[in-house]
Order: structure tokens, then C-alpha cells, then sequence
């Protein structure tokens, strides 16, 4: 049986002194102040991209925010973001529509959730110009007549769609496993799911499956991939999408719209991964339309692409070593760190070859990996709190030529034809790659891995180059600094995050003024869903935000039970 006892395990992690207060479930729970005035395919081979991911006074900020995009968000913006009129925009409306998803069982539209679409204008600063439908969905809370703040979820990325990823998932049976206390409101942003114009790229996945069988050089593969970009971007252009329209600052107005345009007058935000920078973005340009916002595994907008494999080395080392403090574990998959960079050399120069399964589709496909491909196979496995226990047995299978684990969970991690990846170019090459060089690049591969160094940099140097290729505008540099804001705020981060590593919610934390932070232990990228421990925190503090949630089922999570 395997030990999962390990709670003083990163027990030294750094804490910071109040404004904020921090609890990691690696600890024993201290007495709680209170809060007072004190958010996956793999690259290579062409595949798409769907991975992603300073303390300033607040006088100093607002003086930033004024010199450097006070004259730009005087025409994308109107009034002033910091002082938005309650009132639904003149150039934004929501129309009821049927659900354009397959409703769950027991769901019945009219009754159980409410579908429509919101129109607002592509571009801000053309307000009489092209439109953008956002296709949204309301789920109704169980308990109550009428819910004055519902709960709106930002959907990560940036490309990924809400609609299809959860809202066809929820079933009357377990409708309070999905929707808490709250009105849920979901939607898919600009770009992205059912919402028009689509950004979405069929020229990568097409690219995918044509390359699944090759064992392609890294020149290659990116040349391919920009080949099968260029292709996207024509097309769009060719459309008359604007696709400058498509980043973070539209996305944060949209919120605002949506808000307003449905008659609130204030929301509670939960944002996971790409969703919590545009929820710290709601927050910096439209702070009077939210009660409360919950950042679950944050994407800070002060941090770059260039983060990504730090990250991904960060949560090697939490496996290697989760496994080796468990006894069951390190019994059975001894040194299992040797064996995993040993067999990204191997599989280099002898890549695996294994069939898969699109579970989407049904059909089969014959997959040939090298060690490259392997280290973002790992990479994306760790998102998926559910796969973590099983990923030393499939290293070790893959060691011995059993690839059974391995093609299981490719099949389930690599097909997905509902990512948007030209919303996701548009979005992080304005926000990341516009302010990143090559210079970037070789200084991000400090403190990697020599096995895993080749993999990374390649990932990154497609991305720099992608990004020169779509050609989008970047955003004001004042969007790249911290959020400060006194909204109460939740931040969750979770152990074995790969993408969004937990110093990305301390280092927001100290910009939020009244914010409570929680480490998770034993849990990959997003908490919620994941743990019925963080979605009765969650729950708690979307009740009552300005009081500490109920956090005793912290301290009895556990590590991993490694198989």
C-alpha cells in the first residue's frame, strides 16, 4: 500500500507577511486570521498548440495605467474603465437562442439552463463594424428564485471553449457537482467553441493526423507547422477577421458586456489557467462589475511564454520526487527520474512506435514517438489529476517496450478538434511573444535538464516564430504589469501543475490586497472539478467573499496513491 503520509513535504515553502493569507494543505492548518484590510496537445511533429501559460502602490499604478494606456482605452473603452456606468452598453445585446450543445440528461432548456448569444462589435474602436456572437450558457442554481450574482467561468488557453469542454457535461443527476450556490454562466469567448466568427485552425489538426506515423527532424516539424499556420492566417484574413481583435483587453470587455447586457449589475469570476489573467484583466479595467473572483491555477499577465520550462522542469522534480518519498513507489519504479532522462535519449534515437484510439472519433492511428515528443506527452499527462498516479508504471512501461499506458493516454490528451488555435496565437503572441526575444529563449533553458532542453527551446523557437508570422499587434505595456486591486479574491494552486506553477498565485497575492491563498497537494493544472475539497472552498467563498472559507478538508489531502 503506498504512503501517502508525506504533509511536511515542501513544508519550507516561502510565505509572505499579510496583505494576503496563505495556506499550502503541505502544512499542519494554523488559526485563521482574518482577511480585514490585509488562474494539451504536445509540441513537435507539428502537433497544434493548446498549452499555453512587482508590487506597485496603487497611486503609482493608476499613473502608469494613465501615461501609457489612458489614450488607448479612451477609444477602446467607453466611459473610462475604472468608472464603467452600470448599465448595458449601447453597442452590446444578448439574444436567447436554443443551446447549440447537446444538453446533458434531465437538462431541459427554459428550465434548467437558459442559451443565447451576446453580440458586441469585434473591434472596441469600430464600434459600427463587424460583430461577434459569443454563444452562452446559464445554468440556474437549484436553491434559489433569483440570484443577483451568478458565477461566471473564463475558460483557459487562450483558445480553449467552454461550452464543449463543460457545459455538455452537466446532468441533473449531478447538477450541484457542477453548479454550487450561484447562477453558473458559461460561454465561450471570442474566437473560440460555438461563438462566430471561429479562429479555430483545421489546418494544424489536419498537419497532426498527416504526421502522427513520421519521425520528423525538428526543422521539419516546425516548418511544416508554420506552413500549416500561414494557411490559418490567410484564411482568416481572407474572411475579414481582425485578428487583432482577438486578445485579452476585447476578451475583458466582453465580460463587462455580458455582465450588464444580462441585467447584473455585479458578477462573482472563476477563471482556470488562461481565465485568470483575463479575470486579473476584468479586474484592472472593470473592477465595479465584480463582487468576488476566484483565480484557479493563475496565469499572472507579468509573467511570458519564456515561464513554460521552468515550469514543466518544476513539476518533473515534484513527480520524481513524490514517487521516490513513497514507498510503494520508490519500490516499484526505483530512480525513476534516471530512467525518464534516459529514455528521452533512447527514444531519440530510437523513437516508439504504438497504435492509439481518437476517443473522440473511435478510430485508430499509428503513432511513432521520439523522446522529444515523450517529454510534452509527460508534460501534458500532469495536467490531469487523475492520470498522475498511473505516469511513473507508464515510464517504466515504456522503458520495456509496453507502450498499453501510453497510447491510452495519447488517445485521451492529443485528439481535440474544438481548440482554437488561431485565438490562441492572436491572444498570447499580443500579450507574451511581442515583448520576448531570442535572447529569452536561451536564458529560459537555465536550470533545465540537458535530456529536456532540445524539446523545450524547440517548443519555445516555434512560438517566437509563429508569432512573427501571424503579425498581431501587442498590447499596452501597462497590461503586462501586476494587478493590484482590493476585490476579494481566492487563489488556488495546485502541487503537480506543470503550466502554472503555485509561485504564479503567491506572486499575484501580493498585489491583492484582500485575497486567501491555498496550495493543494496531490493535484495537476485546475482544482476545481478535480477535488470536492477545493469545491466546497470555492463554494464557501462565492457565498461570502469577504469571509475566510471553511478549509478543514485541506489538511487531510493527500499525495498521489501511485499504482
Amino acid at each position: 500500500m503506498a504512503d501517502n503520509t508525506h504533509e511536511d513535504r515542501q513544508a519550507s515553502q516561502s510565505k509572505y507577511d499579510p496583505p494576503y493569507y496563505e495556506y499550502s494543505s503541505l502544512q499542519r492548518p494554523p488559526t485563521p486570521p482574518t482577511p480585514g484590510s490585509l488562474s494539451t496537445s504536445f509540441p513537435g511533429k507539428g502537433k497544434r498548440k493548446k498549452i499555453l501559460l512587482f508590487t506597485l502602490a496603487a497611486a503609482g499604478i493608476v499613473l502608469v495605467l494613465t501615461l501609457l494606456i489612458g489614450p488607448y482605452l479612451s477609444h477602446l473603452f467607453s466611459p473610462h474603465p475604472s468608472t464603467v456606468a452600470r448599465k448595458p452598453p449601447t453597442d452590446a445585446s444578448f439574444q436567447k437562442a436554443s443551446c447549440p450543445f447537446k444538453l446533458g440528461d434531465g437538462i431541459r432548456e427554459g428550465k434548467t439552463v437558459t442559451c443565447g448569444y451576446l453580440i458586441v462589435p469585434e473591434n472596441r474602436s469600430k464600434p459600427k463594424g463587424a460583430k461577434v456572437r459569443l454563444a452562452v450558457a446559464i445554468f440556474k442554481a437549484q436553491n434559489s428564485q433569483k440570484d443577483d450574482h451568478p458565477v461566471i467561468r473564463l475558460e483557459g488557453g487562450p483558445g480553449g471553449p467552454s461550452l464543449d469542454n463543460w457545459a455538455h457535461y452537466i446532468t441533473l443527476s449531478q447538477y450541484s457537482s457542477f453548479v454550487f450556490h450561484h447562477d453558473l454562466i458559461m460561454f465561450d469567448q471570442r474566437g473560440t467553441g460555438y461563438s462566430t466568427p471561429s479562429l479555430k485552425c483545421p489546418e494544424l489538426q489536419q498537419l497532426q493526423f498527416a504526421t502522427l506515423d513520421k519521425f520528423l527532424s525538428p526543422d521539419a516539424s516546425k516548418h511544416l507547422t508554420l506552413q500549416a499556420v500561414s494557411a490559418c492566417r490567410d484564411r482568416l484574413l481572407h474572411s475579414g477577421v481582425d485578428l487583432n481583435s482577438f486578445n485579452v483587453l476585447e476578451n475583458a470587455a466582453d465580460v463587462r458586456d455580458l455582465i450588464l447586457a444580462l441585467g447584473y449589475q455585479q458578477a462573482n469570476l472563476y477563471g482556470v489557467s488562461y481565465g485568470t489573467r483575463l479575470a486579473l484583466t476584468v479586474m484592472r479595467l472593470f473592477p465595479t462589475v465584480l463582487r468576488s473572483v476566484v483565480l484557479d491555477s493563475t496565469y499572472p499577465p507579468q509573467k511570458n511564454r519564456d515561464s513554460l520550462p521552468a515550469g514543466g522542469q518544476r513539476a518533473f522534480n515534484v513527480l520524481f520526487q513524490g514517487c521516490a518519498d513513497d514507498s510503494y513507489c520508490n519500490k516499484h519504479y526505483p530512480q525513476l527520474d534516471n530512467v525518464f532522462y534516459q529514455l528521452v535519449t533512447d527514444l531519440n534515437a530510437n523513437p516508439a512506435h504504438f497504435q492509439t484510439v481518437d476517443y473522440q472519433s473511435g478510430k485508430s492511428y499509428n503513432v511513432v514517438m521520439a523522446g522529444d515528443d515523450f517529454v510534452f506527452l509527460l508534460f501534458s499527462a500532469l495536467y490531469v489529476t487523475q492520470y498522475i498516479p498511473d505516469l511513473p508504471r507508464m515510464i517504466f512501461e515504456v522503458r520495456d517496450h509496453d507502450y498499453t499506458t501510453l497510447a491510452q493516454m495519447f488517445g485521451n490528451l492529443e485528439f481535440d478538434d474544438t481548440f482554437s488555435d488561431g485565438m490562441f496565437y492572436s491572444d498570447e503572441c499580443s500579450e507574451d511573444w511581442d515583448f520576448l526575444g531570442q535572447k529569452d529563449i536561451s536564458q529560459a533553458m537555465q536550470g533545465i535538464r540537458p535530456q529536456i532542453q532540445r524539446s523545450f527551446q524547440n517548443d519555445l523557437q516555434q512560438e517566437y516564430e509563429t508569432c512573427r508570422l501571424w503579425n498581431v499587434q501587442p498590447v499596452p505595456k501597462a497590461q503586462k504589469l501586476a494587478v493590484v486591486s482590493d476585490i476579494p479574491t481566492l487563489i488556488i494552486a495546485d502541487e503537480y501543475d506543470p503550466i502554472t506553477p503555485p509561485e504564479n498565485g503567491r506572486l499575484v497575492a501580493q498585489t491583492l490586497k484582500n485575497s486567501y491563498y491555498f496550495s493543494l497537494s496531490g493535484l495537476g493544472h485546475g482544482a476545481q472539478y478535480n477535488s470536492s475539497c477545493a469545491d466546497g472552498i470555492i463554494s464557501a467563498f462565492e457565498d461570502k467573499p469577504t469571509q475566510m472559507p471553511t478549509y478543514a478538508c485541506v489538511s487531510s489531502m493527500r499525495e498521489p496513491a501511485f499504482v
